[in-house]
């Protein structure tokens, strides 16, 4: 029985393994002067968050700024 759960645990690590190497780089697509500019605004949210929140809060602004990018502006008649 201890070997068929170690070659279970083998097989669920390599479709571990093989779902992370096929995830997009997201973040290496982004600019460095949008991540520079989300810092930016992190640092002055308040109240100041934490590490975590920093990095969600960075995040969130990068995909925002991101589908931002592809998005028509309206034209002012």
């Amino acid at each position: 029985m201890a070997r068929i759960g170690v070659l279970a645990l083998i097989a669920s690590l390599g479709t571990a393994l093989a779902l992370v190497a096929s995830a997009p780089a997201t973040h290496a697509a982004v600019s460095d002067a949008v991540r520079n500019a989300c810092e930016k605004k992190a640092n002055k949210v308040t109240p100041p968050l934490r590490a975590g929140e920093r990095e969600a809060y960075i995040t969130n602004c990068i995909a925002d700024a991101a589908t931002a990018q592809g998005k028509a502006k309206k034209k002012k008649y």
